[in-house]
């Protein structure tokens, strides 16, 4: 096989195995499935990947790898206000969602905890990014020091998090359409920024 073929199969391989493990979860996922999607037999699958669990990992770490690089939103910038910071995280932490499959992510490490534990131990040095920020901008008295950090991390993740997880039951419930839901989301991420800059402003009496 020369390079330019083995980059290809192995390309159309993992991305028919994203979409599997994506919609049915590693039990339910399915090697032959794998195969038919992407065209090929279960010998040149095998091939590149020799079982399920290593193609899961390839699937599992780049959606992560995929994430992780959002905790650098934190990294001190005297040049940007938190203000700033805050509304540029909502925005591409909510592209993210809708572009990853976040409930994937959070499924598998449901069902495997130690999924996470043993690959992000290169993130976790040292205290948490977001906490670290947000405890020096109330030293700063820039935000309200009487709420939690770890309250505004719960609170901010759940906050971009939820609405698209759960699209379909607001869609139903609001008795709209899923391309209706969509376009309402458009003016979602201004909106909870506002909110929280809002919420966490420093009062001065």
């Amino acid at each position: 096989m020369n390079g330019e073929t083995s980059i290809s199969t192995e390309e159309s391989i993992l991305v028919a195995a994203r979409k599997v493990f994506e919609s049915k979860g590693f039990d339910g996922a399915r090697m032959q499935e794998i195969s038919d999607l992407a065209g090929i037999n279960r010998a040149l699958l095998h091939y590149y990947f020799r079982s399920k669990e290593k193609m899961f990992e390839r699937i599992f770490d780049e959606a992560l790898e995929r994430l992780m690089p959002l905790l650098s939103t934190w990294d001190h910038d005297p040049e940007e206000s938190w203000e700033s910071k805050l509304k540029r995280f909502i925005s591409t932490f909510i592209t993210f969602l809708k572009a990853n499959s976040m409930l994937f992510l959070l499924r598998e490490i449901i069902r495997k905890p130690d999924l996470l534990a043993s690959r992000t131990k290169k993130y976790r040095k040292g205290v948490n990014k977001f906490v670290h920020y947000f405890e020096r901008l109330k030293a700063e008295q820039l935000i309200r020091p009487d709420v939690d950090s770890r309250y505004i991390y719960i609170i901010i993740h759940s906050l971009c998090s939820f609405p698209l997880m759960n699209a379909i039951v607001f869609s139903y419930s609001l008795r709209i359409s899923g391309k209706d839901y969509e376009e309402l989301m458009k003016g979602y991420p201004e909106l909870i920024s506002d909110l929280m800059i809002q919420l966490l402003k420093y009062q001065k009496n």
